[in-house]
């Protein structure tokens, strides 16, 4: 079985997180999710997030520490999510991969439809606080 590795940023701004809805033309289309993307070989994971959300979302981001990973089992693949804190970016965000975006109090982001692998990522952050 193939293991992905993805990187998952959990936005901080005056109290809340990011999410991001994921466009018609995506994987879960339509479901909200951390912004991220995949490790490439070689890449760290704090490299990958910082990557992602320049090609993603057009920032650069200040990773803070590291949230938790969570796993998803499918047919023939197995997808790691490396959830991260995001204490703070610069740049405005523009929009690539996603349809829209929120920010949300961490108590409530459980009340959106989130994609699977990113629910145990909330979960941690809020055990964390």
């Amino acid at each position: 079985m193939k293991t992905i590795d993805v990187v998952a940023a959990l936005i901080e701004r005056e109290g809340k997180l990011l999410l991001a809805r994921r466009d018609a033309s995506s994987d879960q289309a339509g479901l909200w999710e951390f912004p991220g993307g995949k490790v490439e070989a070689g890449e760290s994971q704090p490299a990958a997030l910082i990557r992602e959300l320049r090609e993603e979302m057009n920032i650069t981001a200040q990773i803070a520490g590291f949230v938790a990973t969570s796993e998803l089992h499918q047919p023939a693949r197995l997808i790691r999510l490396h959830g991260w804190r995001v204490s703070s970016f610069t740049g405005t965000i523009s929009l690539q991969c996603h349809s829209e975006v929120c920010w949300v109090a961490p108590q409530e982001v459980r009340s959106f439809e989130l994609a699977p692998a990113d629910v145990p990522l909330i979960d941690a952050y809020l055990r964390a606080l």
